[in-house]
């Protein structure tokens, strides 16, 4: 029997955010670091930014597009307009200029929009009482 976990698909988008975090290896002690990492995962082939690149590209999209769909069911434009954000300024900061601080602020701007849909989704409780109020026929408003 398997439990049903909505709270799961909010999360993702920290795999395309999270993913882009992973220094890129420019000194020598982290390019040892990670060629090693990688090669022990069988992944030795991620350390090129032709093949890293991509995968980036493509896990944030299926994060934006995740965040659309469930914009769909709790109408909140919040969190795709933050995660549109994020999404770009991860983009710009990993993969075309090379800034960390534009990369950190997207990865935030990503982590803050997967918590605010999630927030936006959850269950909310009905009322306790609700009282209906109606009016009689012949009655002055």
């Amino acid at each position: 029997m398997t439990t049903r976990r909505p709270w799961l698909r909010s999360l993702s988008l920290l795999p395309g955010g999270l993913l882009a975090l992973v220094p890129a290896a420019k000194c020598p002690i982290c390019i040892a670091a990670h060629t090693g990492v990688l090669s022990s995962l069988s992944l030795g082939f991620l350390h090129d930014d032709r093949v890293f690149s991509p995968i980036i590209a493509v896990l944030l999209a299926v994060g934006l597009l995740s965040v659309a769909w469930s914009t769909r069911g709790h109408r909140g434009p919040g969190p795709l307009a933050v995660t549109v954000l994020g999404s770009a300024a991860v983009i710009v900061g990993r993969l075309i200029w090379s800034v960390p601080v534009v990369l950190d602020i997207g990865v935030a701007l990503l982590v803050g929009a997967s918590l605010w849909n999630l927030w936006l989704k959850r269950p909310r409780p009905g009322p306790l009482i609700q009282l209906r109020l109606e009016r009689k026929e012949g009655t002055a408003p």
